[in-house]
């Protein structure tokens, strides 16, 4: 177990401090041990000798390569320490398992069956070190037909349910941006380890979370599976509106808007300005009063009027008017407005902290506040082996020929 009273660098403040957790993980759940890090847990991030290959991911600062300059990498690893071990030799694995012993969470994303097979599994590790928390996560889990398949991010989010329905109906289904379904399973993987590390201070027991991609994407597929249920019809692809319903992102004068008209009051109060603006077309007639009639027969018409109204207003003009009535309508964001985003900068989310060479560094932290620990980015993420004198004299106690040997 961590002894909180060694972790000096940590801020015992934090929910986390006192905990210590080993971070194995690639991009399926790096996500997950910057949330750890970020809540106090002393995350010690494992890579390779050389580097984690996720220090190859671009864009980087200026557009230079190197292992310090993956914004990706530099996101991902906030907070967190860092060694470099080769964990497929004897000697690094006896290493890691020293480090383990010493932790209360390891966390890695390896094949099904492969920390087992370098005597680094968690029935192994447990045996020593009964209140290990272990989480594997996985695309499809550590047991099941397809507990060997391989999967990256584009595959997780087919196979989860949710790509089918995501584009538009007269397209093939489309992938969101960026690595959704990663971000999904590091967040399952997180809420598990604090649900373990919970029931660890009831019965002092540790167990083993098998996480898997897919599931963590069907979870979110909403209203897909009630369809099926209720229709015995896959749910369809909606393109810009959301399921089937008259939520949906209008182009307007100067870029998109989001508008939800799922109440009669909402429905009302756009049509009502759509004829002030002399551009309702029938929608005044009473035919359209119930707002239901919107998911049915006559919604191409409704949606070509709308939208040759909103080419009369700003994304400005139709989110104020939307909130001024408890409507929840607004802009869609692009990247360089969510950068000098009021709310974003004012709730602490994005952060200012120093880089390693002393410039400003642009952070975004996490996406929830607690009141008692309003920032949670405090350092940036470690270089190759920045920490590796410091996590294995100070926790293993090996001297400085067994760190250099074992950091090659």
């Amino acid at each position: 177990m961590a002894n909180p009273h060694e972790q000096s660098h940590a801020e015992p403040s934090l929910p986390l401090s006192g905990f210590r957790a080993l971070d194995l993980s690639g991009p399926m759940g790096v996500y997950c041990g910057k949330l750890m890090a970020d809540m106090g847990a002393d995350v010690i991030k494992v890579e390779p000798p050389g580097g984690d290959p996720m220090r190859e991911i671009g864009p980087f600062i200026d557009s230079r390569p190197g292992p310090d300059r993956s914004l990706y990498w530099l996101h991902f690893n906030t907070n967190k320490r860092g060694v470099t071990l080769d964990i497929s030799t004897a000697e690094g694995a006896a290493a890691l398992r020293g480090l383990a012993l010493a932790s209360d969470v390891l966390l890695e994303t390896g094949p099904p069956g492969y920390m087992e097979m370098l005597g680094l599994g968690y029935e192994s590790l447990a045996v020593e070190s009964s209140g290990l928390v272990y989480a594997s996560i996985t695309p499809f889990g550590q047991t099941g037909p397809y507990r060997d398949y391989k999967a990256s991010d584009l595959v997780g989010f087919a196979m989860g349910g949710y790509m089918y329905v995501t584009g538009w109906p007269h397209t093939p289904p489309t992938k969101l941006w960026g690595s959704q379904a990663y971000h999904t399973a590091s967040n399952r993987a997180y809420i598990a380890i604090l649900l373990a590390l919970y029931h660890r201070m009831a019965t002092g027991e540790g167990q083993y979370i098998d996480v898997s991609m897919q599931e963590a994407v069907a979870a979110t597929t909403e209203h897909v599976n009630t369809t099926y249920n209720y229709t015995g019809e896959p749910a369809v692809r909606c393109g810009f509106r959301h399921g089937g319903q008259f939520v949906a992102t209008w182009k307007c004068k100067d870029g998109y808007a989001s508008i939800t008209t799922n109440t009669r009051a909402a429905w009302d109060d756009l049509r009502a300005w759509m004829d002030r603006d002399g551009m309702a077309g029938d929608l005044m007639d009473e035919q359209y009063n119930d707002h239901f009639v919107l998911r049915g027969e006559h919604s191409a018409h409704i949606e070509k009027l709308v939208q040759a109204w909103a080419m009369l207003h700003t994304r400005q003009e139709i989110t104020e008017f939307g909130q001024s009535n408890h409507h929840p309508w607004g802009p869609a964001a692009t990247a360089d407005e969510i950068l000098t985003n009021e709310q974003l900068w004012g709730r602490g989310y994005l952060t200012t902290v120093e880089s390693q060479d002393g410039r400003p560094m642009v952070c975004a932290g996490d996406p929830y506040r607690l009141s008692e620990f309003p920032q949670p980015v405090r350092r940036t993420a470690p270089a190759p082996g920045e920490h590796n004198a410091e996590v294995l004299s100070g926790i293993l106690g090996l001297s400085p020929e067994e760190i250099a040997r074992l950091s090659i």
